[in-house]
C-alpha cells in the first residue's frame, strides 16, 4: 500500500478524485434510472443491485467500524473528503462492481469498459487514502454478489 503513496503526483491526483467523483452512489442512481427508460429489465436489475449495496455496505460498516487508513496512520495522508469515519467495505467500488456485473448480463459488449471503470474506482479510493485494499476487495465482492441477486430476481419477475 505504501506504493501507492510514493506514486503519488499532481495530475494522477486529479485523475484519481475525478474517478472517485464518477463512484458517488447519486451519480449510479441517476443512471439506474434512466436505464428504466431504455430497458426495464435491466434498469430494474441496476436499482436493485445498487440499493442492495448500498443497504449491505451501509450495514457493513456499521458492524465492522474499521477506521480509515489515514485516521489510524499518521503517514498516510487523505486526499479527498472521506463521507464517514469506516472503511470497511468500500461503497464506492460495491456500487461500481455492481453496476459492472449488471451489465455484464444485460450488455456484455459494455462489460470490460464498466469493468476497467469500475477497477479505476476502487484503485482511486485506496490512491487517495480512504481505504485499505482489502475494503475495496470487499466491495468487489460485494457489488458483485448484489448484481447476481438482482438479475436473478429480475429475471425470476420475466419482465
Amino acid at each position: 500500500m505504501l506504493f501507492i503513496f510514493r506514486i503519488r503526483r499532481n495530475k494522477l491526483t486529479a485523475f484519481m478524485r475525478f474517478m472517485t467523483r464518477i463512484g458517488d452512489g447519486w451519480l449510479w442512481f441517476l443512471m439506474d434510472i434512466s436505464f428504466l427508460l431504455v430497458n426495464i429489465s435491466a434498469g430494474l436489475a441496476l436499482c436493485f443491485a445498487s440499493l442492495l449495496q448500498l443497504a449491505l455496505h451501509v450495514v457493513l460498516k456499521r458492524l465492522f467500524t474499521r477506521e480509515r487508513p489515514f485516521i489510524k496512520h499518521n503517514d498516510i495522508t487523505n486526499l479527498a473528503i472521506p463521507p464517514d469515519r469506516f472503511s470497511f467495505p468500500s461503497g464506492h467500488t460495491a456500487a461500481a462492481f455492481a453496476v459492472a456485473f449488471v451489465f455484464l448480463y444485460f450488455y456484455p459488449v459494455m462489460f470490460i469498459p464498466m469493468l476497467v471503470i469500475a477497477s479505476l474506482i476502487a484503485f482511486s479510493r485506496i490512491y487517495l487514502g480512504m481505504h485499505y485494499p482489502s475494503d475495496v476487495f470487499a466491495g468487489g465482492v460485494l457489488g458483485f454478489l448484489a448484481a447476481r441477486l438482482s438479475v436473478y430476481f429480475v429475471l425470476l419477475l420475466d419482465i
